[in-house]
């Protein structure tokens, strides 16, 4: 108990130092720019408290790990590339080639598919030991938090 109540407690902070931290820099139209520390953190931040809600028995936890990994990862590369996409149509300035952008549209949306799909074969094992209320929470955890942005 004690640990969860930890591990709670430091994702809260991670993801409130991530959201107001003094390395946070602003660009011309004002928005939150997350160095990349800060987007580890609040991915770890955001697991921490994903493992914390799921309280995962012994069993379980074994199969946690790789779950994470993939988790964060394609957490950090979502944040990573809405921030590149951001900056990119920041510096546009006059017409957009509308082949290359479909291009790079597609090339990312291929990256987001392999990512999911990553994610979806480290969670197989996870999801299934977990219970039916962890897997609504689970599920909650990981796809309407998404919906929400």
């Amino acid at each position: 108990m004690r640990k969860t109540l930890m591990l709670v407690t430091t994702a809260v902070l991670l993801t409130g130092t991530a959201m107001t931290g003094s390395a946070v820099a602003r660009n011309r139209s004002d928005a939150i720019e997350l160095t990349a520390g800060q987007i580890t953190d609040q991915a770890a931040a955001r697991a921490a408290q994903m493992k914390a809600d799921l309280r995962l028995t012994p069993e379980q936890e074994k199969n946690w790990s790789a779950f994470e990994t993939a988790a964060v990862d394609m957490w950090k590369k979502q944040t990573e590339q809405q921030i590149a996409w951001r900056n990119a149509h920041a510096r546009q300035r006059g017409s957009v080639d509308l082949i290359d952008q479909m291009r790079s549209d597609a090339d990312q949306q291929i990256d987001e598919a392999n990512a999911r799909k990553k994610l979806a074969d480290a969670a197989q094992p996870l999801y299934s030991s977990l219970d039916d209320q962890q897997k609504r929470r689970f599920t909650d955890a990981l796809f309407r938090r998404d919906r929400a942005r």
